[in-house]
């Protein structure tokens, strides 16, 4: 198993859930999106990476605090991107919830320096869309994201997190080498679910984006703001039942 969206550093139990997933058949991708994240996340890396083991993550910037950003956050971010070279650039791209969608607005401007950090170091970038996939497309192409990739490295590769678009999308990102991330909700709409079946195995990869949320409420007690009190195994079960059920979604669907 290996969860390609994953917001360790939200979860409860954040130190001993990590190091429960890194010493067993669970591997992941850990997003940190925003500063504090990448802090949490950073120190996780530090306290239980080992050279056996690659402990990888990625450090973005999400449009639901587009708006929020300075300057010096985007120095820190090319800071933890240069600590850390086997890091992706992200979470980041588009969301119509969120203010500063407009074209030419905040979002947009705050996406397109995590593209160029991208290529300026060479890293994957891990996009968040909720809202117009065609903008984000084309957003890529005018910043020559990825460039021309070297036969013997895949990286960088534009990663569509939590994939939501169709077919045509998926048409237009494959010859960047894109990766397709899919994530239960990604089953849920007819456009894509047909798209699904275009996608070579080769560039489909499944998540949970498990984060605060995910075990927020349930009849459960909270100790700490909103997050209910789990023990480390019941969130290391429900995270590979998660898991197992996008990857069963997807095998029925190519059947």
């Amino acid at each position: 198993m290996f969860d390609f969206h994953l917001h360790l550093a939200r979860l409860p139990h954040p130190k001993q859930l990590t190091q429960l997933l890194y010493s067993g058949d669970y591997g992941f991708i850990a997003i940190a999106c925003e500063p504090w994240e990448w802090e949490s996340t950073a120190n996780l890396k530090k306290e239980i990476s080992t050279k056996n083991k690659p402990f990888k993550t990625s450090y973005g910037i999400h449009p639901m605090i587009a708006t929020q950003v300075s300057d010096a956050d985007f120095e820190r971010l090319k800071e933890y991107l240069q600590a850390d070279r086997s890091a992706s650039v992200g979470e980041c791209g588009l969301d119509k919830r969120y203010p500063g969608y407009g074209e030419n607005g905040v979002q947009e401007a705050v996406f397109k320096k995590q593209i160029e950090l991208a290529k300026e170091l060479g890293r994957d970038l891990q996009i968040h869309c909720v809202g117009d996939y065609s903008r984000v497309v084309t957003l890529l192409k005018t910043a020559h994201y990825p460039p021309l990739l070297q036969p013997a490295n895949p990286v960088p590769r534009p990663v569509f997190h939590r994939f939501g678009g169709d077919a045509g999308i998926v048409r237009a990102a494959l010859p960047m080498g894109a990766i397709f991330s899919l994530h239960a909700d990604s089953f849920k709409k007819k456009s894509t679910r047909a798209a699904i079946p275009l996608i070579p195995a080769e560039n489909v990869q499944f998540e949970t984006d498990a984060d605060e949320t995910t075990f927020a409420g349930n009849g459960r007690s909270a100790s700490n703001g909103d997050v209910p009190e789990y023990s480390v195994e019941e969130v290391v079960q429900s995270l590979k039942e998660r898991w197992l059920a996008v990857k069963i979604l997807w095998e029925n669907l190519k059947v």
